[in-house]
């Protein structure tokens, strides 16, 4: 630490030192890696889209917390699901998923009551391992259970012990959204890298975990992550927008289920990612081949399904909102709305006759969703066009929904998955992935999808969402700081 302290004085003082000469250097030098930095491209398959595949069906859950008679209601479905999956393994089982640990923040405890999520889940896994040993278990997850690499994760050791393999996305692998400071991060700290289990800060995040150092605090500060949420065995798989962690335990959120020959292309896009998982991993850096050939083909025309990973998600959504006429309908149900294009392929379609339902999460910051939905909101009143905003009635959870369904004449189109409509999700920079359903208005899932918005929308049976007029925030310093933030990558969103 010493030695990096004495290289970052000797660095502020090359001016006077007269090691690089003018300061025009050194400012041109940066600039050019800035340029560097932010045309690095992903690694080989990490952006993919499937082909279309039919499907008999596809089932349709959410865990939903809102409030009834002044009273908070709970109703859960998502992770029954997955234990399901889990159970049912006979070959292999795979979770890729952001969030698999049982920290909380400060306060968090007193105030939202979270369930042990990760570590039931766990257990599941244990028993799975010791009921079936020949079923291989493997977890792909993002650093931040690590706390970038400050620890061991006591979770995961006692399931690698098991003989689960787990591997930890290297996220020096990923694109940097914010280059101001990601640049001087990977020229100055990375190169020193990050002991584990050295730690002696205490952690500013969560309670209760063991010491982080000041290198993987600077670590975290990249804002990056492997972001996806899929859990799959060798027939079935589900996309969801939930994670088995606590302090997310009583978000609201949905998830897709089914069985179809397009798993196989699932599986094969987890490849990659495995590979830029970090080599002292359990995993090893691979997945094996599978055989997922004894799946049946579908011949159901009424539904069909497609798989995208990263900026894929965006371009086809951006199509289809380009595609959408007067007279149709979009539906957005959504933790955090910012990404500048698709704002304006919103703005577009509405000018078009599009009619657009928008249920966003009431955050108590304005931005990003006050400062989009105003955005929105302003236009739609100028322009006489018909977007109507709605704030989900929020306790000290999340409404973490990232869904978006366009209502043609004849069919529904939904996608869902792990893809907030924000730069960071949606532009290259975390690992995202998200189905595509395509299905006729009299299958199951249009129904069960249709009637999860209008329940919601019209509060029938709870107090699900509030209006915009009471929950709004127009100002102009609200609009023009979350326009400088999603630009330049700070925040969360």
């Amino acid at each position: 630490m010493e030695k990096f302290r004495k290289n970052c004085y000797n660095l502020i003082n090359l001016k006077n030192k007269g090691v690089f000469g003018v300061n025009k250097k050194i400012i041109f030098s940066f600039i050019f890696l800035l340029g560097v930095f932010s045309c690095t491209p992903l690694s080989k398959g990490l952006s993919m889209k499937s082909e279309v595949y039919n499907a008999d069906n596809v089932e349709f859950y959410y865990d939903l917390t809102y409030k009834k008679d002044g009273e908070t209601q709970y109703e859960r479905q998502i992770w029954d699901q997955a234990y399901d999956i889990l159970d049912k393994a006979q070959d292999f089982f795979l979770m890729d998923i952001f969030v698999f640990n049982d920290y909380v923040g400060k306060g968090v405890k007193e105030k939202l009551q979270p369930l042990p999520i990760a570590e039931e889940f766990a257990q599941k896994i244990l028993e799975k391992r010791e009921k079936d040993p020949n079923v291989e278990i493997y977890l792909i997850l993002d650093e931040s259970n690590t706390f970038y690499g400050a620890f061991d994760n006591k979770t995961h050791k006692k399931l690698e012990q098991a003989g689960v393999k787990i591997g930890y996305v290297d996220l020096t692998k990923l694109r940097d959204p914010m280059l101001i400071y990601s640049t001087p991060w990977r020229l100055f700290i990375q190169p020193f890298g990050n002991p584990k289990n050295r730690g002696k800060l205490k952690n500013p995040i969560y309670e209760g975990t063991d010491k982080i150092t000041i290198r993987s605090l600077l670590r975290a500060l990249n804002a990056k992550a492997n972001h996806r949420k899929l859990i799959m065995n060798e027939n079935t798989a589900m996309l969801t927008s939930a994670n088995p962690h606590a302090e997310g335990s009583k978000h609201s959120n949905v998830a897709f289920k089914f069985s179809s020959p397009i798993i196989k292309e699932i599986y094969e896009a987890e490849k990659p990612v495995a590979q830029i998982t970090k080599k002292d991993g359990s995993l090893k850096k691979k997945l094996p081949n599978k055989d997922f050939s004894k799946i049946p083909v579908s011949k159901n025309e009424k539904i069909k399904l497609q798989y995208f990973t990263n900026d894929v998600t965006v371009k086809d959504i951006s199509q289809e909102l380009k595609n959408a006429q007067f007279g149709e309908k979009v539906i957005i149900a959504q933790f955090f709305l910012s990404d500048r294009g698709i704002i304006n392929d919103i703005r577009k379609a509405a000018k078009r006759g599009v009619k657009f339902e928008i249920i966003l999460n009431n955050s108590t910051a304005g931005f990003p969703n006050k400062a989009a939905a105003g955005e929105l909101m302003k236009y739609a009143r100028k322009h006489n066009y018909d977007i109507n905003v709605k704030f989900y009635n929020k306790g000290e959870e999340m409404y973490h929904v990232k869904m978006l369904s366009i209502l043609k004449k004849d069919y529904l189109i939904t996608y869902g998955g792990s893809t907030n409509f924000t730069r960071r999700n949606m532009r290259n920079f975390n690992l995202e992935n998200e189905l595509k359903i395509i299905s006729a208005y009299d299958q199951k899932i249009s129904k069960d999808i249709l009637d999860y918005y209008d329940r919601l929308w019209t509060n029938r049976d709870g107090d699900f969402t509030l209006p915009y007029d009471e929950h709004k925030n127009e100002k102009l310093m609200n609009d023009l700081l979350f326009r400088f933030m999603e630009i330049n990558g700070f925040g969360i969103f």
